[in-house]
């Protein structure tokens, strides 16, 4: 088995929006725009998924470390879908997980995508892309004083589109296609310690910060549906009992409800929160409950009075 030393983990663009479509009313003039934007990244999230588990089964890469959605501080900006570290270099893959017919296009360089029922779009050309991320770890190893081959691929992780290129350098490769490529590069024995450059990469891993949406879109807070979301049936019918969350749909109870309504809060709204907002947030009536409910999460908070500020930043983990 391979080194997850990074395992898959959803990007934080990817809970945000949805978080903000399962709160944007369906009538706002967005809302059809980031259901779309929603669905490519869930697919890509997806494509993502299957190729790191594709990849764990590999007996090849025993001696290999894998790290998904890296990005690091480099001159050139940089995030990498897959990393892979291996004896002989690093393999940078960049995946695609489109449907339909795809056309890499030389001039201009572009991605044009023609799907099932006839809708054209571009896109940057993935290529353009790679050739950046490559540049860039280069960059980075030159600065950490280590010279090594760096590879780079585009891969497509099901057979569910077709393909047509004019040119091109960089390997565009179908899933299936991935271990051959892979056993090829590593043949190529050089014995190169990936521990240490592993440690390094680690260290120096940086995350993306696409918070507060609302202000990302330019979409203004009043207008989310405000409540908390019950975890059976999806709806924002939870209302606050002494010892627990009941759902007045399907009454479904759960303790711990409203986190998961505090999150959407920190990456739809803002990284504090008042006594009020809360309330006004979670659908709770009283002040006094609001402020029990805060204190248990033991947040850092400022101010004084009715004018604190809790800090929800550590209820985001690492997600």
């Amino acid at each position: 088995m391979s080194l997850i030393v990074k395992p898959f983990a959803p990007s934080r663009l990817t809970l945000g929006l949805q978080a903000l479509v399962s709160r944007l009313p369906s009538t706002h003039p967005q809302y059809l725009k980031l259901q779309k934007e929603l669905k490519n990244k869930e697919a890509g999230d997806f494509g993502e998924l299957y190729i790191m588990k594709e990849l764990q089964k590999y007996q090849q890469l025993s001696d290999c470390h894998i790290l998904h959605n890296v990005i690091l501080p480099t001159v050139l900006p940089m995030q990498i879908d897959i990393l892979i570290i291996t004896p002989s270099g690093i393999i940078i893959l960049e995946i695609k997980n489109i449907r339909g017919t795809v056309h890499f296009k030389k001039e201009p360089r572009q991605l044009i995508r023609i799907t099932e029922t006839g809708e054209v779009r571009a896109f940057t050309n993935p290529e353009i892309q790679l050739e950046q991320y490559i540049l860039a770890m280069k960059d980075f190893l030159d600065a950490h004083d280590i010279t090594m081959p760096i590879y780079g691929a585009i891969v497509f992780p099901f057979n569910n589109v077709d393909i047509y290129r004019e040119g091109g350098e960089l390997p565009i490769l179908m899933g299936k296609e991935l271990p051959m490529y892979i056993h090829k590069l590593i043949a190529q024995k050089l014995d190169i310690a990936t521990d240490d450059l592993a440690h390094i990469i680690l260290s120096q891993m940086r995350q993306m910060h696409p918070f507060p949406l609302c202000k990302f879109y330019k979409i203004e807070p009043s207008v989310l549906q405000r409540g908390v979301t019950c975890e059976n049936c999806g709806q924002l019918r939870m209302q606050k009992l002494k010892a627990t969350w009941f759902c007045q749909k399907c009454e479904h109870k759960c303790k711990e409800a409203h986190m998961s309504a505090l999150r959407d809060f920190y990456m739809l709204v803002g990284d504090s929160m008042t006594n009020r907002e809360c309330r006004d947030f979670l659908k709770i009536e009283s002040p006094h409950v609001t402020k029990r409910v805060l204190q248990k999460l033991y947040l850092t908070s400022s101010g004084i009075g009715k004018h604190t500020k809790y800090n929800l930043s550590s209820l985001n983990g690492n997600r």
